[in-house]
């Protein structure tokens, strides 16, 4: 899978993108909102930071919004956890976490998406 990592801790952002290839997925790193926004490209998964000192993640939510989104948060609140799922992202994760834990969200939601899809398909092959 394709995966996006916004986060501003470069050193971290490195550290979970090296295990995520060890694991066999393609991963790109951006450290601000605006570099991550200025993309034409399809990714899979969105890892982001609720962290961003200064920045606002929402728009990165809305742009991804048909992705899966997962939140890398450092604190449990409205504005690091609840706002942000309201808002579309689909789970989030404590720092610091393991990795085993992130590559289960990350299945979890792939398969997710993939069951949707065929429901879709299903429901229109059924309606004919």
């Amino acid at each position: 899978m394709k995966i996006i990592i916004v986060e501003d801790e470069i050193y971290l952002a490195q550290s979970i993108a090296g295990k995520l290839i060890d694991f066999g997925h393609e991963c790109d790193i951006y450290a601000t909102v605006n570099d991550a926004l200025n993309l034409n490209v399809h990714y899979d998964v969105v890892l982001l930071s609720t962290n961003l000192s200064g920045q606002d993640f929402y728009p990165i939510i809305k742009k991804f919004s048909d992705n899966i989104i997962l939140l890398m948060v450092s604190y449990i609140s409205n504005d690091t956890v609840t706002d942000p799922l309201k808002a579309g992202a689909h789970d989030y994760i404590q720092k610091p976490f393991m990795i085993e834990e992130l590559i289960r969200k990350i299945k979890h939601y792939h398969s997710f998406k993939q069951l949707q899809k065929q429901c879709v398909l299903y429901g229109t092959y059924l309606k004919h």
